[in-house]
């Protein structure tokens, strides 16, 4: 046996060692990369796979995408804006392929025109899957979650890759319905800027007691102008209730009979609890009329249910 071989033995041996972990392999990561490192787990962890594509694209939505001088062949011609279509032609393989129970996210970049010869990156995460829009809001809920924020959820707008009657918007980015002339089916999708959401996530966690008191938990629903969105009732109901209302999440939007033309129903689960004591059924009743004339008195709301 040579120096060498009795020196790897001597350490294997002798020296207890560990595979090092991903985030202490290169050193301190910073807080971008944390981020990005803790949206991956999350998604991972709510059933999504992993997807890598090329950030060349073939064409993009928008005209003013940066084109390379001399791209390698058609296919890879262009810096893409956005993550959706390559995770859209993704999935269309897999289809194809006969593959079921398809769910694919991507974290990368994208490259946004500047009027320039170089464009301004941004870091994106991107989510397609075929459960519809309600798995996608879990993915994004979950995501800030997980970042310490709070989600306003606002109407969409004009959005390529989206049912235009079937999306929502957070300060981040779209998610919901893909539209479906791109996708046989139908299937949800999300596509949030990192950058965005990195810097309003708080460097060190804020962390809350566990309230040991049960919750008393209600469904209330409204019916209101459509202009009126969920983001501004459940802020109004916030400030009416105060600290004890602890959640207020959207579970249903009707339209139709027998709801007026111009109005739709916003129906919520709320939860009442206290950090202090146990609320009693007076003590949700108070809270409730509390939410109801608030609405009412700021957006005309009628109580449904």
């Amino acid at each position: 046996m040579d120096l060498t071989e009795e020196i790897a033995r001597f350490r294997l041996k002798d020296v207890p060692f560990t595979l090092p972990r991903r985030s202490a392999m290169y050193g301190r990561l910073s807080k971008d990369q944390r981020l990005r490192r803790l949206v991956e787990d999350v998604l991972v962890g709510a059933g999504f796979s992993e997807a890598y594509t090329p950030s060349l694209v073939a064409e993009d939505t928008d005209p003013a995408a940066l084109r390379v001088p001399l791209p390698i062949s058609s296919e890879y011609a262009v810096l893409r804006t956005s993550l959706l279509p390559s995770l859209v032609e993704v999935a269309r393989r897999n289809v194809d392929a006969g593959n079921e129970d398809l769910t694919f996210f991507e974290i990368a970049r994208v490259y946004l025109p500047t009027g320039e010869k170089s464009p301004r990156e941004r870091w994106h995460v991107a989510g397609l899957q075929e459960d519809g829009f309600f798995r996608a809001k879990g993915a994004v809920e979950a995501i800030h979650r997980a970042l310490k924020l709070e989600q306003r959820f606002e109407p969409a707008g004009d959005e390529p890759y989206f049912h235009p009657s079937k999306a929502a918007r957070v300060e981040a980015g779209p998610l919901g319905e893909l539209h479906p002339s791109l996708l046989d089916g139908v299937w949800g999708a999300f596509e949030l800027d990192l950058d965005t959401l990195a810097s309003r996530a708080p460097e060190v966690a804020q962390f809350e007691d566990v309230v040991s008191y049960p919750a008393l938990r209600q469904d209330l629903a409204f019916v209101v102008d459509e202009t009126v969105t969920a983001a501004a009732l459940v802020d109004a109901a916030r400030e009416a209730a105060g600290p004890e209302l602890r959640e207020m999440r959207v579970f249903d939007v009707y339209r139709g009979e027998p709801i007026p033309p111009g109005k739709k129903s916003v129906a919520f689960s709320v939860a009442f609890q206290s950090s202090e004591r146990t609320l009693s059924d007076e003590d949700a009743a108070r809270l409730r009329d509390r939410i109801v004339s608030a609405l009412a008195q700021r957006f005309g709301a009628e109580l449904r249910a």
